[in-house]
């Protein structure tokens, strides 16, 4: 398992970034959700990909 931190470029949000090689991934996209900006592409060859939010975004961002 990797971990590594996720920062949203339109809002700010943090998230930790959960890679598992014992998951297969079924491919398709994460958005972030609050601001809906696409964070990562999966392409269904990779390792399976789990987000969790630690940081709450900035919501000056958000209403825009």
């Amino acid at each position: 398992m990797k971990k590594s931190d996720v920062t949203c470029p339109e809002c700010g949000a943090g998230f930790r970034r959960l890679e598992l090689t014992s998951l297969p991934n079924s491919g398709g996209e994460y958005r972030c959700p609050a601001c809906r900006e696409v964070l990562e592409t999966f392409n269904g060859n990779d390792d399976y990909v789990a987000y969790r939010l630690t940081i709450q975004p900035s919501m000056k961002a958000v209403r825009h």
